[in-house]
């Protein structure tokens, strides 16, 4: 079912649409899928890496989603690209995988559509779940401020 939608997916590219209604459903077709499969077997697929990984790769499940983003980025279609981004980022654990690309294409899209505190705040929460990732970092300097209204670039400042 999912490979089939994906192939009408590309094959509406080949023939100029640069993205139409079967992006859209095989999307939400790769969330249903997942759900069932954990229905079934709550461990299924923790990972996006898992499904690839399990199919030995029949589906480029990872490659087709990257080609989703892509042409949501390429639309500027950013309500889709934060609400497709915020259900890819709850659909799995992300211990194994980083979910870096996602993230910074979700805040990037609440920025661009004028969420600027929820920005912040997604940012910010960011930076304190993985402090170690420079791209985490990144995100919040950009993006976020503390209570005073500073940004976390103001914070190396000497006294």
């Amino acid at each position: 079912m999912f490979e089939n939608m994906t192939a009408k997916c590309y094959k509406a590219l080949d023939s100029g649409d640069v993205i139409n209604e079967c992006w859209y459903s095989a999307f939400d077709t790769l969330l249903e899928i997942i759900e069932e499969e954990r229905k079934k077997y709550p461990d299924c697929f923790g990972e996006l890496a898992e499904i690839d990984q399990k199919t030995e790769n029949k589906y480029n499940v990872q490659g087709w989603v990257d080609d989703y983003f892509k042409k949501l980025s390429a639309l500027k279609d950013y309500d889709r690209i934060y609400k497709d981004g915020m259900r890819l980022i709850d659909a799995f654990q992300w211990q194994k995988q980083s979910s870096v690309q996602i993230k910074m294409r979700v805040v990037n899209a609440m920025e661009r559509l004028g969420m600027h505190e929820a920005a912040n705040r997604y940012s910010e929460e960011w930076v304190v779940q993985e402090p170690g990732d420079m791209n985490a970092l990144f995100a919040a300097l950009i993006f976020g401020k503390n209570q005073k209204g500073q940004g976390l670039s103001n914070q190396c400042q000497q006294p």
